[in-house]
């Protein structure tokens, strides 16, 4: 239905995505156990074949690419099934499970079966944040030293989308310190029930660090700042793009202040049909995952670490997590 907002660029759902590419792909069946939805869905784009249960679906359609837009906590199954009914490709929604054990169970069979396997972190598709991390990379704003990310609350439903684009910007972590926002807890020592928002610190093994802020707010907020020692870029909704660099400063002879550049032209592009087509490109031989199971499990582990961290007072937390922490379990959206 998110393809009925008026003010959203199209296409801005997953089966958007396929019809906008009716040259590479059909639409061909749906699976939903809301059947006023699944109605809905059928007579928007004239699917016939649609179930009720997707295990039914998978042996019967035998797609060669699915879609899993299910909350969370069912992810992990789906993910599981479609990969052992063959499917070639999977395009999964974020985020990529509840645990790490779950997504370490994923991402190997991927890797074991073939299956080309896409994590809707879509911001690796946007033309804005592909020309920031061009600018990073080149060096044109110095040794990379800070990041700051603020988004809207829960660090797993929103927040492993930042933590993909931390990572994305400023490679592996190496360790957290985290705190969360109340939680409740689940019928687990390691479960949550809810997924809270929070704020941490990020070390990154370049030496650069990144302050999270992502608690509850009565508006929405995803943005970015990242600094480095010859300049800083600035990226988030609303059409936030900023470059700044140094200049003589006018009012301090001798003294350099960050000032506002032109950001570099950018080449405008759909996040839903560059994650679709970087699926289809893989299936197909050609191209890089931009967002495979390895990046989804990673920007998790980041989020799965800040709720270690705070249940420990908030106390350091080494990356890559091990022990007990792959049980650790969010029951996220």
């Amino acid at each position: 239905m998110l393809e009925d907002d008026p003010l959203e660029e199209k296409p801005c759902t997953h089966a958007g995505a396929y019809t906008a590419h009716a040259d590479r792909v059909r639409l061909v069946a749906a699976a939903d156990t809301d059947t006023e939805r699944l109605e809905g869905f059928s007579g928007r784009y004239g699917i016939e074949d649609t179930y009720e249960d997707y295990r039914k679906m998978l042996r019967e359609v035998k797609p060669d690419i699915v879609s899993v837009c299910a909350y969370a906590p069912e992810r992990h199954a789906m993910v599981m099934d479609a990969i052992g009914a063959g499917v070639r490709g999977v395009w999964c929604e974020k985020a990529f499970a509840t645990s790490l054990a779950e997504a370490r169970e994923m991402a190997r069979a991927a890797g074991e079966n073939g299956t080309a396997l896409v994590v809707s972190h879509l911001r690796r598709w946007s033309g804005e944040y592909e020309r920031a991390k061009e600018i990073i990379d080149s060096g044109a704003i110095g040794r990379l030293t800070s990041l700051t990310a603020h988004f809207s609350g829960s660090l797993i439903h929103t927040g492993t989308h930042a933590f993909d684009v931390l990572l994305w910007f400023a490679g592996d972590a190496e360790w957290v310190e985290g705190t969360l926002e109340e939680t409740s807890g689940g019928d687990l020592p390691w479960e949550i029930a809810e997924d809270p928002g929070g704020r941490a610190i990020i070390k990154f093994r370049n030496g650069a660090y990144a302050s999270v802020h992502g608690e509850g707010r009565d508006y929405f907020n995803f943005e970015f700042e990242v600094t480095g020692t010859g300049g800083r870029v600035r990226i988030g909704n609303n059409r936030l793009l900023e470059l700044h660099t140094p200049e003589a400063d006018v009012n301090y002879t001798g003294i350099r202040e960050l000032t506002r550049k032109p950001f570099p032209p950018v080449e405008r592009k759909n996040i839903w049909a560059g994650a679709l087509t970087n699926l289809m490109d893989v299936m197909e031989g050609r191209g890089v995952n931009m967002n495979g199971p390895e990046d989804g499990t990673r920007a998790l582990e980041v989020a799965l670490a800040i709720h270690k961290s705070s249940r420990a007072g908030g106390r350091r937390v080494s990356i890559p997590l091990g022990g007990d922490s792959e049980k650790f379990r969010i029951r996220s959206r």
